[in-house]
């Protein structure tokens, strides 16, 4: 099971949970079964798109560049997150950017020593742009939704499922810091999709 790292080094498991959206059933279906089989054959699968991987990220609006590294889970099925404070990180195991699906991007807000990359990612407004740059190329994203969930409210699954267009979140810490835990007590979120050219 997959388990959203916190912001702190030390922090504790968290998950995420996204209000506006719902999701298929969670029956999982084997290769030979007729509903994946259907599936395949629906039309709206023409509409799937190639990502790609990112290498950087730009949030014009709050002044932030990034080198995007490419992590996955800990041994304790946490999210990975960066060693330092000035780096994001995609979770690679999950959609590419510019794919259908969720692409997720966390970063860290604060660390010992002050402001993080995500610091002012609370400051972001609806329709403000999140650049996304690769081998392949560049997409362009645009916020749409944010939320801050706390921690007994998060449900992963709405985070990283599956869209049938593609999206972006950014996730950082939010809220008091829990000093039990190691971390703070929420999680904001932002919601962006890919900007059609």
């Amino acid at each position: 099971m997959l388990l959203l790292s916190g912001c702190q080094e030390t922090a504790d498991e968290v998950s995420v949970r996204s209000k506006d959206v719902g999701f298929a059933s969670e029956r999982k279906y084997t290769a030979s079964d007729t509903a994946v089989k259907t599936a395949i054959e629906n039309p709206i699968n023409a509409l799937k798109r190639e990502g790609i991987e990112p290498e950087k990220i730009s949030i014009p609006a709050i002044g932030v560049e990034a080198k995007t590294l490419h992590l996955g889970t800990k041994e304790n099925g946490e999210m990975d997150v960066p060693d330092t404070i000035e780096d994001v990180s995609w979770f690679e195991p999950g959609y590419k950017p510019g794919e259908n699906g969720r692409a997720v991007i966390a970063g860290h807000v604060d660390g010992i020593d002050g402001p993080a990359i995500f610091w002012d990612l609370a400051e972001l407004e609806a329709g403000d742009e999140i650049i996304v740059e690769g081998e392949d190329g560049q997409l362009v994203f645009r916020v749409y939704a944010m939320e801050s969930v706390e921690l007994e409210l998060a449900d992963v699954q709405s985070v990283f499922g599956y869209r049938s267009s593609p999206e972006l979140v950014l996730i950082t810490c939010s809220g008091d810091y829990d000093h039990n835990r190691g971390t703070r007590e929420e999680r904001l979120i932002v919601y962006t999709e890919l900007v059609e050219e």
